[in-house]
């Protein structure tokens, strides 16, 4: 499950690399380099924009309802079958971000920040011929949500952030703070394998080894780690080759825009719900944090789920959606 960036040189070097973990690898993900078979009644395709091109899927009707993967540089796959449902009411588009999961593997570098990832996401709006859509983006996907929330207001009707990656830093030092708190209650055993095997480039892990560290991951970060493993967690040949490049010039993009897009906060006027797991190991004072600094916005605690709200609780994730996305 990797996905939040290294944000606090304070913490050690296992809470460090577990901040790298939450939402690529998982329990059972194998590499790769076909398509995963799509969701049934789901489209699938590559669209060109921006001198790349995304992989996408789409279903259901209704309202548009685009959602943004965390990482960076994983891929979709880890929303579904779970917020299928909505799909009774709403267009649900996902995508994978440009370099990984099964768009274009070609990587141009200078094209790997907070703001192309926005221009990116505003082109397949367009590609799509949508003139509004609603916005959920989980982990590190809120903060590339948020981001275009403050560029592109006019093209929102919902924003939704889910376990969101802290905006402040404050919030970033609390979070490896208490990863490194669950590490130390791994057995000796596990922390070694932490330290050695799952430090390395995800290149170098054999299968097995894959899984191991995916297994404990999800000990860090579920309420029940045992269901981490009934997900879709494929790790594509983009994935594996490119996930790493990208998250470290994407993290760096972010720390050059995080205190303009914290001071910005307020300036979002568009509907918000910002959901947290009340197990996740990102503080709850970080969504707390940003839903008094947006003004209106509803702030829902899942029972019982950790950084995969939509996956550890579904009806009560889905509940909480569908009667946001009403008002």
């Amino acid at each position: 499950m990797r996905g939040l960036s290294k944000l606090s040189t304070l913490m050690t070097s296992t809470a460090v690399l577990l901040v790298t973990m939450l939402t690529a690898c998982s329990p059972l993900a194998t590499p790769t380099s076909t398509p995963i078979p799509p969701t049934p009644t789901s489209t699938t395709g590559l669209q060109a924009i921006n001198g790349t091109s995304l992989y996408y899927e789409s279903l259901g009707q209704g309202a548009p309802l685009f959602v943004l993967h965390g990482g960076p540089g994983n891929s979709h796959r880890y929303f579904l079958p779970s917020l299928a449902p909505l799909a009774a009411n709403y267009h649900l588009f996902f995508y994978d971000q440009r370099g990984t999961g099964l768009s274009d593997g070609h990587l141009a570098l200078e094209a790997i920040s907070i703001d192309q990832f926005v221009e990116d996401l505003e082109a397949l709006r367009v590609a799509f011929g949508l003139e509004k859509i609603s916005l959920m983006g989980h982990s590190w996907g809120g903060m590339i949500a948020l981001a275009y929330a403050l560029k592109y207001q006019a093209h929102l009707d919902h924003l939704i952030l889910v376990d969101s990656t802290p905006v402040n830093k404050t919030f970033s030092i609390e979070f490896g703070q208490t990863i490194q708190q669950r590490v130390q209650s791994l057995s000796a055993d596990a922390q070694q394998e932490l330290n050695t095997t799952c430090a390395r480039s995800l290149t170098k892990l054999s299968p097995n080894e894959l899984d191991e560290c995916n297994h404990l991951d999800a000990q860090l970060k579920f309420f029940d780690p045992a269901k981490a493993a009934t997900v879709d967690w494929p790790m594509e040949e983009n994935t594996l080759k490119n996930s790493e490049t990208v998250r470290a010039l994407i993290i760096n993009s972010f720390n050059r825009v995080q205190h303009d897009m914290d001071t910005q906060l307020p300036t979002v006027r568009v509907p918000t719900l910002i959901v947290h797991g009340d197990f996740d190991a990102i503080p709850l004072a970080s969504s707390e944090y940003l839903h008094q600094q947006i003004a209106g916005s509803q702030l829902v605690l899942i029972s019982q789920s950790g950084h995969f709200p939509f996956i550890e609780q579904p009806e009560q994730f889905i509940a909480a959606l569908r009667s946001f996305l009403q008002r």
